[in-house]
């Protein structure tokens, strides 16, 4: 007899980016993904779970960008999940006050991006 669990499918995301439950604050209805600031990979553009997200000019969000001039820059949101915006934008959840795993989130944290979200906790 097998007593060992047995993973029958493994579900997209099923990592956890947050390293604590006690002080979060989700966006309000949501960030559009500007689907164009978005490079594609084998012909997807699938923007990760955990990625910093900065307001464009145009309101819509774009990927962390740290040498970008158009507001990417200047993340304020982490995302929630993971996206494919390979159709279009897409409306997404994130978090503007969270403390977060650093090995999780799919850029380098360093100093600069720690600087730019004061409100996010690399932990």
């Amino acid at each position: 007899m097998r007593l060992q669990p047995v993973q029958l499918f493994e579900m997209q995301d099923h990592y956890e980016i947050l390293a604590s439950y006690e002080v979060i604050r989700e966006v309000t209805n949501g960030i559009t993904i500007d689907a164009s600031t978005v490079a594609a990979v084998d012909g997807k553009k699938i923007v990760k779970k955990g990625m910093p997200m900065g307001k464009l000019s145009n309101g819509k969000y774009a990927p962390y960008n740290p040498d970008g001039t158009d507001g990417s820059q200047n993340p304020t949101v982490i995302l929630k999940h993971t996206y494919d915006v390979t159709d279009g934008d897409v409306v997404a959840a994130g978090y503007e006050v969270a403390k977060v795993i650093s090995e999780r989130i799919p850029v380098e944290v360093d100093d600069t991006l720690k600087g730019k979200m004061p409100q996010i906790i690399f932990a």
